[in-house]
């Protein structure tokens, strides 16, 4: 989404807080402003949301777990980056433990060994309050999960794509019909459009081994036997 004049505004005011002195306490509440406007209109800044971290950090009494729980969802929308990883080290273990937060780190962790059945159920979305109030949150997750089958797969039964994407029947043809550039319905497959992650790979052999290593046996094979 685009953002408004309003955003960008306040987006500059950010930038020139942090520039002056990212460890302003003062600033706090302008970032803390900034989080919600990024929830509001479906943009994402990761400098800007790690700077509060950090300042929660230094003023840990100032720390509001509501905005630590929105940013951490944000980072979720923005896989296969890092950015989840990186924050989740600027957030105490006291924090870490207590929901939703807790309930994001499984998430997380689900969505990066490839466990998208697991994910949709802890997200429990529709009924997890934080969640379902994070705009476009569904299909940010959805998109992540399609780039790693794109690299992974070359064809899935439909009913098993439909349970990884949490996808309902009725909503296949359309839904994959928007995806034309990765992937098409076939039947009962969905196809995923040919790239270098999803071919089979031709084996290679490595010679690993160098003549210092093969001297000593040459030599003894060519010495003459005692």
């Amino acid at each position: 989404a685009r953002p408004t004049t309003m955003a960008q505004s306040l987006a500059e005011s950010v930038a020139t807080a942090l520039r002056r002195n990212e460890y302003d306490q003062d600033a706090i509440e302008l970032l803390e402003s900034y989080v919600a406007e990024q929830v509001e209109q479906n943009t994402y800044d990761f400098v800007a949301n790690k700077a509060l971290l950090k300042l929660y950090q230094f003023f840990p009494a100032r720390t509001n777990e509501h905005m630590v729980a929105l940013i951490l969802t944000k980072a979720l929308m923005a896989l296969p980056s890092t950015d989840m990883t990186l924050l989740l080290y600027l957030v105490p273990d006291t924090v870490r433990a207590k929901e939703p937060i807790l309930t994001l780190v499984r998430c997380h962790e689900h969505l990066e060994t490839g466990k998208f059945v697991e994910f949709w159920e802890v997200a429990n979305l529709g009924g997890n309050e934080l969640l379902d109030a994070i705009h476009g949150f569904d299909e940010a997750m959805r998109q992540y999960m399609i780039s790693v089958l794109c690299m992974t797969f070359q064809s899935l039964e439909s009913e098993v794509f439909m349970d990884l994407v949490a996808l309902p029947d009725e909503h296949l043809a359309e839904y994959v019909g928007t995806k034309s550039d990765v992937m098409r319905l076939e039947g009962k497959q969905v196809i995923f459009v040919e790239n270098p992650q999803n071919q089979p790979q031709p084996k290679t052999f490595k010679e690993n081994i160098s003549f210092d290593h093969l001297a000593p046996v040459m030599s003894l094979l060519t010495s003459p036997s005692s």
